[in-house]
């Protein structure tokens, strides 16, 4: 058992800043006794302050994490507390079988590989401009890691040149990683759902119209075009899943990139290696996401009596997946504190989730990080901590990541 602070945390106190900053022992203590009743936290999208907390069973463990994650009947993602906030439920992250099923072929329709694929070029393109901003010594690169997910969001949604300036905004507003009163956040959700609904409207008036229907090959353009068996997407559906990758694609992987330039200057032994090996870098982001991943829990609710590690969690009731403990579960990684750039298991981290809702962006995020990080390696011989230290967030305990990182960038 840990011999930290960690020991005097109660379950229903994980959502304090202390925890939110440095939250792997306390998972290490709680991890053991799997699933634990009280956990105590706000969904995304809800309003501290004018919502209050769920109560919820925490899983912890990897076996009853992924045993969640595989099970959507007995484990719903619907929120109905997000339902009643001011900020309406996402689109996939709250929607169950056979509702999901549907949305998720219309969406992958035009949210394809292919149209991912196509922002390499472009993105590869982005970066070194990004540097140059950045500048050389001891930079704080959490002043870049936004640009990078937010610029590309713009590009795939073919939305005007400026439009990512409010992105990161209205993310950390929405999922609770920024201080905000209660009426701040609110009216950053309202803000952040009517701007995209006026620009999925003025989309669906030039497609109607068929202004420049040959040059327009956007998301938005090809959501609104999707059809699958004679349904289409509505138009609140589109503005909903516009909203999902704004706040969950832009501040998960703006994390993540800050997370996996610590790694860089955190582990020099691996970063020699995919400095000398290109081909590692994919194991290099996978070890970071399980060892380091923004991602640290999602809610569900549970749809009958259903037994978990020996607990019967009773219809009705809250469940917290600790994906992020998970992870660190020694019983499937062992070491699992070591950053291990060989781990032959590393795919079985659950970053991105498992199973129907298993990440829809994580093609996506992959590319970006890839992205910075081969733009990192080729300009810096050297990646250091600087001396200032970093700052992490500690609003929510939703993601793990940095406010400010500065970090020595040498040439």
């Amino acid at each position: 058992m840990p011999t930290s602070s960690s020991t005097t945390v109660t379950i229903d106190r994980l959502a304090t800043a202390a925890v939110i900053a440095d939250p792997y022992p306390v998972y290490e203590r709680f991890r053991r006794d799997s699933p634990v009743a009280g956990y105590r936290d706000w969904p995304p999208g809800t309003i501290p302050g004018a919502d209050e907390p769920v109560e919820a069973w925490a899983l912890l463990s990897h076996a009853d994490v992924l045993a969640a994650s595989k099970d959507a009947a007995a484990f719903s993602s619907r929120d109905p507390v997000q339902e009643a906030s001011s900020a309406p439920s996402l689109m996939l992250v709250n929607h169950d079988a056979p509702d999901h099923t549907g949305l998720r072929r219309l969406v992958g329709l035009a949210f394809s590989p292919r149209r991912i694929k196509g922002l390499e070029t472009w993105l590869a393109g982005l970066m070194p401009s990004l540097l140059d901003d950045l500048g050389d010594g001891e930079v704080d690169v959490m002043r870049m890691a936004p640009e990078v997910p937010a610029r590309a969001m713009v590009r795939l949604l073919g939305l005007p040149d400026g439009d990512h300036v409010r992105f990161q905004r209205w993310a950390n507003a929405f999922m609770l990683s920024s201080d905000m009163t209660p009426e701040e956040r609110m009216a950053s959700n309202a803000e952040l759902f009517q701007a995209f609904g006026a620009r999925v409207a003025e989309h669906a008036r030039r497609e109607t119209a068929g202004d420049d229907v040959e040059a327009a090959d956007d998301l938005i353009a090809a959501l609104l075009r999707a059809e699958v068996d004679g349904e289409r997407l509505t138009t609140e559906e589109i503005v909903r899943f516009c909203v999902t990758l704004v706040v969950a694609g832009t501040e998960t992987t703006t994390y993540l990139i800050g997370n996996v330039l610590d790694a860089l200057a955190r582990h020099p032994e691996a970063t020699a290696e995919i400095r000398a090996d290109r081909g590692l870098v994919p194991a290099f982001i996978e070890e970071t996401m399980r060892l380091y991943g923004p991602p640290q829990r999602l809610f569900r609710i549970a749809t009958r009596d259903v037994e978990v590690g020996g607990t019967t969690i009773p219809a009705g009731d809250w469940v917290a997946l600790f994906f992020a403990a998970a992870n660190r579960d020694p019983a499937v990684f062992p070491e699992p504190a070591s950053f291990d750039l060989h781990r032959p298991n590393v795919r079985k981290q659950l970053s991105l989730g498992h199973g129907l809702h298993f990440c829809l962006g994580a093609a996506l995020a992959r590319l970006e990080v890839v992205c910075v990080l081969d733009a990192v390696l080729d300009r810096y011989p050297v990646v250091r901590h600087g001396v200032r230290p970093p700052v992490k967030q500690t609003a929510t305990l939703l993601q793990h990541g940095f406010v400010e990182l500065p970090l020595v960038l040498g040439r």
